[in-house]
């Protein structure tokens, strides 16, 4: 008689969660080591951007990264859901929003398994146990005056502390659930191209898209300075 399969374990190392605190805006406090991107915003809004969050509804897919060099893309199974949170409320009294992508390391030809195998309350199972380090007082419930405080000088960004809090949840165990096959929706596959190397990821995309700021900004204001430094030197010239 085979042994029963051991219950899927979600760590911090293969798990991308997006929320909000209840007195800061939505924020990246986890982005998965395996796989590596360099912003992960616009793959999940590709993920679930568009899903009913008061549905809870189940996703699952490949996400395929298109690596420069000879082994061609990288593919990764997933599961993702966006819910509501059935406890936490922001300051406002609204109901706090997750988005939520888990990466098992299973291979691709696996992922049809997906649906009978998680549990089709994964997604609280590891909300419950974030509990000690999203929900606690320095993460989810800092208070305003903190907020205000960390945006004097401080030498790391808010999310950057959030997410190396978060960092040290301990692996949540899926334990037997109602696995619910007919709630999960297989979505097309969404491809990104890695254009920087995977040890290049920073913590600076726990904040990206949330203030309105966009990577091309930066280096338009780097040509714009090169541009009037060239012309300085010109002028230089042309006066001497």
């Amino acid at each position: 008689m085979l042994a029963p399969a051991p219950a899927p374990v979600v760590e911090t190392s293969r798990l991308l969660w997006r929320t909000r605190g209840e007195h800061w805006d939505y924020e990246f406090i986890c982005v998965p080591e395996i796989p590596a991107l360099p912003a992960w915003l616009t793959a999940l809004e590709a993920m679930i951007g568009d899903a009913d969050a008061s549905a809870g509804e189940l996703r699952y897919g490949l996400l395929e990264i298109d690596e420069p060099g000879p082994r061609g893309p990288l593919v990764f199974p997933y599961v993702a859901t966006r819910f509501l949170d059935p406890a936490r409320k922001d300051w406002t009294g609204r109901q706090v929003q997750h988005f939520a992508v888990w990466f098992p390391p299973i291979p691709e030809e696996a992922i049809e398994a997906l649906p009978g195998a998680i549990p089709a309350d994964w997604h609280l199972r590891v909300l419950e146990g974030l509990a000690g380090t999203y929900g606690s007082g320095e993460v989810f419930g800092l208070p305003e005056a903190a907020i205000r405080a960390s945006r004097r000088g401080a030498p790391e960004s808010r999310a950057a502390r959030a997410m190396a809090i978060v960092k040290r949840t301990p692996p949540v165990a899926l334990l037997e659930g109602e696995a619910a096959p007919a709630r999960w929706k297989r979505v097309p596959t969404v491809k990104k191209k890695c254009l920087d190397p995977p040890g290049a990821v920073s913590l600076q995309v726990a904040g990206a898209g949330d203030n309105g700021k966009r990577p091309g900004l930066g280096c338009f204001a780097v040509s714009l300075l090169v541009i009037l430094a060239v012309g300085r030197l010109v002028i230089g010239w042309a006066a001497g």
